[in-house]
């Protein structure tokens, strides 16, 4: 499933390739895709004639704001694309579901073989009204975070997000201090920590030397202070390098290229391998019916 450092790829190239384009027109072969509205003609008539303003990420969800103040919210699932083609003469890929076209005569196809992902237009709530804000977002001191969270009421709930939600390593401790699950399991909420998922759970642990299943609220101040600060790499240095592609070569960016963080990867996907640091042999288990990659030594 695309994570954090995915989504924000494909945010930096819509953003750098789609603000002040108008949508002419919205096509849709799958309504699975848009499956929170009544019919494919109603998502369609709240986005065609109107321009795009801005690109903005909150956890997994890409967002682009238009000027008729709606936005139209995009969680690509386990498997979805946003693929941007020059013109509609350029094959469309199978599994393409909707099709943005731009009065440019450009478009922004989804494509989606497992239909998990979905699309829809959020309209503001009216001016005044008392919305529910994650208790844990609510710790943050400052960012865009909170502002979307207002203006987009379906990701109210989302956790704080580690680059949109400014918190520091102190109110990230009291979060921990709460939780008396595992750390993994903390990392992947999304109602905690939002866009974190397997790959960079795994990788900021071990950057942290924490194992998956050491409950929370354990931590010492040190080692609060080390996750902390190993989220933040992890995630920074995988943004740089475009994300992670894995095997199946599902994720790639709207110009169709591959991420390249999995060459940089210290445990995920190296069961049987050896730790580059200790060269004790990367071990793999199933927690919480995920797979979880650890390096038995240097995260004992």
């Amino acid at each position: 499933m695309p994570e954090l450092p995915e989504v924000e790829t494909v945010r930096i190239i819509l953003a750098r390739d789609l603000i002040g384009k108008k949508i002419k027109t919205v096509a849709v072969t799958n309504g699975r895709a848009v499956r929170r509205h009544k019919s494919a003609k109603d998502f369609r008539t709240l986005l065609e004639g109107h321009s795009i303003k801005m690109v903005q990420r909150l956890g997994k969800n890409l967002i682009l704001g238009l000027e008729s103040g709606n936005h139209l919210v995009i969680h690509l699932g386990m498997s979805g694309q946003l693929l941007h083609a020059k013109s509609a003469k350029e094959p469309k890929p199978k599994h393409t579901h909707v099709v943005f076209t731009f009065a440019s005569g450009d478009e922004l196809r989804y494509v989606d073989p497992r239909t998990f992902g979905e699309l829809y237009v959020s309209i503001p709530p009216p001016e005044g009204s008392e919305l529910e804000i994650s208790k844990f977002a609510r710790l943050s001191i400052g960012g865009e975070g909170l502002l979307l969270r207002r203006q987009i009421p379906e990701l109210a709930h989302l956790g704080i997000d580690p680059f949109e939600d400014q918190i520091g390593w102190d109110r990230f401790a009291a979060i921990l201090r709460s939780r008396s699950t595992a750390l993994k399991v903390v990392l992947t909420d999304q109602d905690i920590i939002a866009g974190i998922g397997n790959i960079y759970a795994d990788e900021s642990l071990f950057s942290a030397g924490l194992r998956y299943d050491r409950v929370a609220e354990s931590l010492s101040t040190i080692e609060i202070r080390r996750l902390h600060r190993s989220i933040a790499e992890i995630l920074t240095d995988a943004i740089k390098s475009g994300g992670s592609t894995l095997d199946d070569e599902q994720f790639v960016n709207p110009d169709g290229k591959p991420g390249t963080f999995q060459q940089y990867h210290q445990v995920y996907n190296r069961e049987g391998c050896t730790c580059y640091q200790c060269r004790a042999v990367i071990e793999r288990v199933v927690f919480h019916q995920r797979s979880t990659y650890f390096c038995p030594k240097c995260q004992s």
